[in-house]
């Protein structure tokens, strides 16, 4: 008998997946626990529609992030940072969350994890940070770190 697995079953498969097996193993041990549900014609042909409908979502997802990685691409991200007198260190990161928020400012909406940076930025100059749009889809962002004007004016 042919069924289709509604939780992941130990031995047997997972979550989604269509397995044949005895009739008395469905009859008294998969149905009666609610990990399967017996394959019938509505079924597979539901889960064919429900299978396009993914991959359709799946790529216009790609388009979009396609679409978004040349926007990404084509543009120079400038983030002021306060250094210290000497202009060496920076009071200041670039980090994740700052390069997020950034993007916002500019309507591109992207989540944290998204970002792929192991250190924050910390120096004045320009970087290229890379974006897991969705895979295979990145973008490397253009980051140029300047440095805010000193509020103490020498006399």
């Amino acid at each position: 008998m042919e069924v289709f697995l509604l939780k992941d079953v130990v031995g047997l498969g997972s979550k989604g997946d269509l397995k044949t097996v005895s009739d008395g193993y469905a009859r008294n041990y998969l149905f009666p626990q609610g990990l399967a549900q017996q394959v019938t014609p509505q079924l597979l042909k539901s889960l064919k529609q429900k299978a396009e409908q993914k991959q359709l979502q799946h790529e216009e997802q790609l388009k979009l992030a396609q679409e978004l990685a040349q926007q990404i691409g084509k543009m120079v991200l400038e983030i002021p940072l306060k250094f210290s007198e000497k202009g060496k260190e920076s009071f200041e990161s670039v980090n994740k969350k700052r390069i997020v928020t950034e993007l916002k400012q500019r309507q591109i909406a992207i989540k944290e994890n998204q970002v792929i940076l192991k250190n924050p930025l910390k120096k004045e100059g320009f970087y290229e940070v890379k974006l897991s749009l969705a895979p295979p889809v990145e973008a490397n962002l253009k980051i140029r770190i300047i440095s805010l004007p000193s509020s103490k004016e020498s006399h």
